[in-house]
């Protein structure tokens, strides 16, 4: 036998078996095939370039003397300090989630604050006010849909009609803690309550945590396919943790704001966030504001059932502010097939061709080590920015005499919006 066509034999049978092995592989669990500098349609990072986005980063402070922030993971007592559930339950103090936490915050504690949510629906929304302590809110069960706040708002709704729909039987009054969140939007002059005031569940609590259930701004497919923002939950307070929760909605769904008391977003503050495990579904800018989020472990899904726009993010990041919203080990889904896109930066101070290099909110988001499904625009999978329209430009950078890309990761003149190491079959970068 001829010992050369054996060993050649034996090789292609090896490169059948290997061939066959990658195509059975499903996409997702496939090496990722992005690399820098990608185009400009779809910028990717470098390895080296990577290592600037990373969770100590985007919870460093801003002020330079103090450490990040180190969360852990949240911790719950063997003894809640409120029940929330049916009236007779087992130790239940209240029966709404509101009158718990006015209970929590009336007591002027600056130890944190637990209150366990026993399983079922809660109609009608939360808010929680800013505090000397911070709060906890949890189900009692693992499973985040066992406990539901729900509340169908709208951005465009009139304040007079607003007002009846929040407050119909008076739990925001003069005197109650949160009455100064509800009073700031009741006492709006503009046509409609706006963004702002659209929230099913809105925290102003620095150090808030949620998990172990579900938030549904329910609005949902009454309203047409126009600007009709309706948010599940807003937050403006600092070192906010969720876990397992669950934010369901169409239009910006989850809203992080740098909001002070008086309901204003500043220039001088920046939020810091962490969503771990969770689920988030809507169908535009799903994932909104300014502030530094870091989702690990979340599952983001666009729904197509009202538009066929689609973005998960629009960061209104402040233009001299590295760091908005790290997504990683996570997954996007999207209903249809490459119609999606990834984000899009919100230049909330400019109208349309009004935004100006540094002085304009620039959106920043790296999407990284994640999956992205068939239903993204893999050919322009970032969107022009909201507000200003200003057509999206990535930064690919030049190379240096070694072949190695330099380019300024915070230029003004170019989009913040970024990915490394994806995967999936939306993730390929297309030629241009």
């Amino acid at each position: 036998m001829n010992t050369l066509s054996v060993t050649r034999r034996a090789a292609a049978l090896a490169f059948a078996v290997a061939l066959s092995a990658c195509s059975s592989t499903p996409p997702e669990d496939r090496p990722s095939t992005q690399v820098a500098p990608g185009t400009q349609s779809r910028p990717i990072l470098s390895a080296d370039e990577a290592q600037n986005f990373v969770q100590a980063r985007y919870f460093s402070s801003m002020n330079k003397d103090e450490a990040p922030w180190t969360p852990s993971s949240i911790r719950i007592p063997q003894q809640p300090d409120f029940v929330v559930g049916a009236a007779g339950g087992e130790g239940v103090t209240h029966t709404s989630i509101q009158a718990a936490v006015d209970a929590a915050i009336a007591k002027h504690s600056s130890a944190r604050q637990y209150i366990a949510i026993q399983p079922g629906e809660y109609p009608g929304t939360v808010y929680i006010p800013a505090s000397s302590g911070s709060v906890t809110l949890y189900g009692t069960t693992d499973n985040a849909a066992d406990v539901k706040i729900t509340m169908p708002l709208d951005s465009e709704t009139d304040v007079a009609t607003w007002r009846r729909a929040v407050n119909p039987s008076g739990k925001y009054m003069p005197g109650k803690p949160a009455w100064y969140m509800f009073d700031s939007c009741q006492s709006r002059r503009s046509a409609t309550v706006g963004i702002m005031c659209s929230a099913a569940v809105w925290s102003q609590n620095s150090g808030l945590q949620l998990q172990n259930l579900t938030i549904a701004n329910t609005l949902g497919d009454s309203v047409d396919a126009g600007n009709h923002q309706a948010v599940a939950l807003r937050t403006d307070g600092d070192k906010v943790q969720l876990n397992n929760v669950h934010l369901l909605g169409r239009q910006n769904t989850l809203f992080v704001t740098n909001s002070d008391v008086q309901n204003r977003l500043l220039d001088n503050r920046q939020p810091r966030t962490l969503v771990t495990n969770s689920y988030i579904e809507g169908d535009v800018d799903v994932v909104s504001g300014r502030g530094a989020v870091v989702f690990d472990n979340t599952d983001f899904r666009l729904v197509n059932s009202r538009t066929q726009e689609g973005y998960v993010f629009a960061p209104a990041t402040l233009p001299n502010v590295f760091y908005g919203f790290l997504a990683i080990n996570s997954r996007f889904t999207a209903a249809g097939d490459n119609e999606a896109q990834l984000g899009r930066a919100w230049d909330v101070e400019a109208s349309e061709n009004g935004y100006a290099a540094g002085q304009t909110s620039n959106g920043q988001v790296v999407i990284r080590d994640s999956v992205i499904n068939e239903g993204f625009n893999a050919t322009k999978p970032w969107g022009d920015a909201a507000g200003s329209k200003r057509p999206f430009t990535g930064n690919t950078g030049a190379k240096d005499e070694k072949g190695n890309v330099q380019r300024d990761l915070n230029d003004a003149n170019a989009n913040r919006l970024w990915e490394f190491n994806n995967r999936g079959v939306g993730s390929p970068v297309a030629g241009e």
